[in-house]
């Protein structure tokens, strides 16, 4: 997967010149909206739709479970995509936390944020969640991850099953070509993320909990 890995090595490196060098470019509004719009449209289609290295709640399993039984490196070299996207999110997290991910290189995260701002543009009204509620709310993806992590303990199966509370299989692997209720659901959140900038994003995405922790 050389031209692949070549081409996140570019998206990675640029990325990481955006964050060091962001009050310059943030400085310049049309510029970085334009740029960010181009980025979040590379993260869906090629590292979503092409390379499918949407990151998921199971591979922070795989990875808590490899050190509780015993650490293998071929482990996480057998998808070098998902091995390197892995090491620079890990990294950047240390800098700037969990957003780097969560706002530039999830493809899912990604295809939410284009879609509300296709909405906005074509006028549909957005719905402000008053932040008592949204306190509430915010603690649901939490519940959610240490759930999963706690059935992972007994079972890892069942637990990727569990896992499956993330749209990222249906919407970015399979490209919505599964069962029906998995297609309802992950596009119910789509629906909702039309109303609410990254509704998903925000309440019930297990990963985000893991990163944020």
């Amino acid at each position: 997967r050389s031209y692949e890995i070549a081409v996140l090595a570019v998206m990675l490196a640029t990325l990481a010149g955006i964050l060091i060098f962001q009050d310059k470019v943030t400085a310049h509004g049309r510029f970085y909206y334009r740029l960010r719009t181009f980025y979040l449209l590379l993260t869906f289609v090629f590292l979503g739709l092409i390379a499918n290295a949407q990151l998921s709640v199971v591979h922070v399993l795989t990875f808590i479970h490899a050190l509780l039984s015993g650490f293998r490196w071929e482990l996480f070299l057998l998808d070098p995509m998902v091995f390197v996207l892995w090491s620079f999110v890990a990294i950047s997290i240390l800098f700037w936390g969990r957003g780097v991910f969560c706002g530039w290189l999830c493809p899912f995260g990604t295809l939410q944020e284009l879609t509300n701002q296709l909405a906005r543009k074509l006028g549909i009204k957005q719905i402000e969640i008053p932040f008592g509620l949204h306190e509430r709310l915010w603690m649901i993806k939490y519940v959610i991850f240490v759930g999963i992590l706690a059935i992972s303990l007994r079972s890892i199966i069942t637990a990727f099953q569990y896992a499956e509370v993330e749209p990222f299989k249906t919407a970015i692997t399979m490209k919505f070509l599964r069962e029906w209720p998995f297609v309802l659901y992950a596009g119910s959140l789509l629906v909702a993320g039309l109303f609410i900038e990254r509704f998903y994003c925000r309440y019930l995405c297990p990963l985000g909990a893991a990163l944020a922790i």
